[in-house]
């Protein structure tokens, strides 16, 4: 007689604990019959059955979090942080770098910073020869942004030198970033096949995101932190760390407090942690570690792929920027104290005394925006040891253009962000740097330029210059130049000196946007009479977006009023190669060509423009013109009908129609 389902559910149950004969007794069985049983339920699992339960029990969390990411893509969670896109303008041929992408970085400052806008090819052409600059915001050409950048600075010396090739040059540089954030670019950016890197970095390392004194900080361990860097590529992870980000935020302080201290304040006020950082002590030097471990790293990265480095060693503000913070160290002497012996050296005319001390004081100041002496020394050591990276001396460059060899206000707006004068200098010094190994490796036939002209090439204006000005005000008056936050925004009160400086106001502190006030200034200029000055803002739109036609379209209508064909001309061109298919371009430059007496060239412009715009009187007049100067006056009294059929009182038209008249019945007979 078999077990029944009850005894053998028994049996499952106290096997384990009591034996066949016990259980036997309970169940008034045979035992030999529990023994049976006991045999079968502990026999193994086949090898197949049991690899198969395993693989099932992995794979249920693989697979849960297989789903959660893909949820998490299809709703786009926290955007696309890639660090090129697709900007669509005007098509869908270009990249630039993308304003997301420091959303990887940033777990605790919500306001995030943001790269240029640098447009270039998704295709690289066949001539191409493709730059990119990384770094942090002097690298961006912080404040200036857009034309002020050291790299627009390469890019135009570049191009001139290489008229051959197309040449772009990108500029990814952030502010408040740290060399982890130049670490993990570097996959995107060997995508995009470059020719050179240009770095200027290193103000950062303490307080960039993910450097040692940061809110954003995740150690001193550069290894862990690359790793950390690899997994942000999922957006499951992306969503843990804001859970627990937003978690250990609130249990600190509450959502109100959490919420001000994530967007409160400057950006340089909310990203520091540590104020107090000694010289030499043990958060300096591993921020040194982590400097020296991520450049090598990131530069050994782009040596593998055969891509030229151009290291920059980095300048600040050393004779006009008193220490932040003055530390009490038994060790060390107060930054304060030093700088003051400075000072007294440098009145006296010690002066190699003063620059020994200067920069000893910068070393001292415990809030370390600006990079220790250090820092240079591995930039220098970095070139000597890499192969294929190459020293661009700025620092020494800056030194040199400076009075008695010490840099101070005369290069920097605040304490290391370079005026005008400055960036041109860091894009001359690297500019110099890749042509004198373009030559020597017969990569292009040197070219005699006078590359100080490119100083009024960077076309920044008087409205640029209020822009600056009103960004290092507001720079100024918060953390770290004022600390008590006693004092009034100056912007509360501020009454602009003129429409110039109302635009540059309105730009920085209402989110005017940058091109729509530099047209307005420019139409300020043009009913001022100024027409260089409002041509000057035209230019500066056109070396900010020589992608966009319009700036173009903008300058050679206001040259043509002035009866200047030739200037006109080139920028007519331009825009006729960005935008074929614009009937006003295909117009203006189809006059412009009859004006230089290019009849041929002008009636197909000309025809171009009635094709696409077969209503407008203006360009049929001059269609008729250009066929009558082409001696074919039977095609210029066919438009000229055309043009008093749509406008009867058209200025001249009918004037001319009895010219052509007259000549085709003398012809006839």
């Amino acid at each position: 007689m078999g077990l029944s389902n009850k005894a053998k559910n028994y049996i499952r149950k106290h096997h384990p604990k009591k034996s066949a004969a016990e259980m036997a007794g309970d169940l008034n069985v045979e035992e030999a019959e529990v023994q049976v049983f006991i045999d079968e339920i502990k026999e193994p699992l086949p090898l197949k059955k049991k690899i198969l339960f395993y693989v099932i029990t992995l794979s249920i969390p693989v697979l849960f979090f297989v789903a959660v990411e893909g949820i998490l893509r299809s709703m786009d969670y926290m955007g696309n942080t890639d660090l090129f896109i697709d900007p669509e303008i005007p098509s869908d041929q270009y990249y630039i770098p993308n304003p997301n992408f420091t959303a990887r970085y940033f777990f605790y400052t919500k306001t995030l910073p943001s790269p240029s806008i640098d447009v270039f090819l998704q295709e690289k052409p066949e001539n191409g020869y493709r730059v990119f600059a990384m770094g942090g915001s002097s690298a961006a050409g912080y404040p200036y942004g857009f034309n002020g950048s050291f790299s627009r600075v390469v890019d135009d010396i570049l191009t001139d030198a290489m008229p051959d090739r197309e040449v772009e040059v990108v500029n990814v540089a952030t502010s408040a970033i740290s060399t982890y954030t130049l670490y993990d670019q570097v996959d995107e950016i060997i995508a995009q096949n470059p020719d050179a890197i240009m770095i200027y970095a290193g103000h950062n390392e303490f307080y960039g995101a993910l450097g040692v004194g940061s809110n954003e900080t995740l150690g001193g361990f550069p290894g862990f932190v690359r790793f950390y860097l690899e997994l942000q590529q999922y957006k499951t992870f992306l969503l843990l760390r804001e859970m627990i980000v937003s978690t250990g935020q609130w249990l600190a302080g509450g959502p109100e407090n959490t919420e001000a201290k994530r967007t409160g304040g400057t950006l340089m006020e909310r990203i520091i942690k540590d104020q107090a950082i000694p010289l030499n002590g043990t958060t300096h030097q591993m921020a040194m570690n982590q400097f020296q471990s991520n450049m090598s790293a990131l530069i050994s990265r782009f040596e593998a792929e055969g891509i030229p480095v151009y290291l920059s060693t980095i300048g600040s503000n050393e004779k006009d920027q008193p220490p932040f913070v003055s530390l009490d160290d038994n060790n060390l002497p107060p930054a304060e104290e030093v700088y003051q012996e400075a000072l007294t050296s440098y009145n006296q005319g010690d002066i190699v005394g003063a620059k020994t001390e200067f920069t000893y004081a910068k070393d001292l100041d415990g809030l370390k925006f600006r990079a220790p002496s250090q820092v240079n020394h591995l930039i220098d050591s970095l070139a000597q040891s890499l192969q294929n990276t190459k020293l661009v001396p700025v620092q020494q460059v800056f030194e040199q253009e400076s009075e008695n060899g010490i840099i101070g206000n005369g290069l920097m707006l605040e304490h290391l962000h370079p005026n005008q004068k400055g960036y041109f200098l860091m894009g001359r010094t690297f500019a110099e740097a890749i042509l004198q190994d373009l030559a020597a490796s017969g990569t292009t036939d040197p070219v005699k330029l006078d590359l100080n002209t490119y100083f009024e090439e960077m076309h920044i204006t008087e409205f640029d210059e209020r822009v600056v000005y009103h960004q290092v005000k507001t720079l100024k008056q918060g953390f770290p130049f004022v600390t008590d936050g006693s004092a009034e925004p100056y912007q509360v009160d501020y009454n602009p000196t003129g429409v110039i400086d109302s635009l540059a106001f309105a730009m920085v502190h209402m989110d005017k946007r940058w091109d729509e006030a530099k047209v307005e200034v420019a139409r300020y200029h043009i009913t001022q009479n100024q027409t260089e000055r409002a041509l000057a803002e035209y230019y500066g739109l056109i070396r900010n977006q020589p992608w966009n036609e319009s700036p173009y379209v903008f300058a050679a209508r206001l040259l043509l009023d002035q009866n200047d064909f030739d200037r006109a001309e080139p920028l007519l061109e331009k825009a006729y190669q960005l935008n074929p298919q614009d009937a006003f371009i295909t117009k203006m430059l189809g006059a412009v060509n009859l004006n230089q007496g290019n009849t041929e060239e002008a009636i197909r412009l000309l025809e171009e423009s009635r094709r696409l715009n077969p209503q407008d009187p203006q360009t049929l007049y001059n269609l008729s013109g250009a066929y009558g100067t082409n001696r074919e006056f039977e095609k210029a009294l066919k438009a000229a009908n055309e043009v008093s059929a749509i406008n009867p009182n058209f200025p001249g038209i009918q004037q001319w129609k009895q010219q052509l008249t007259r000549i085709i019945n003398s012809r006839r007979n």
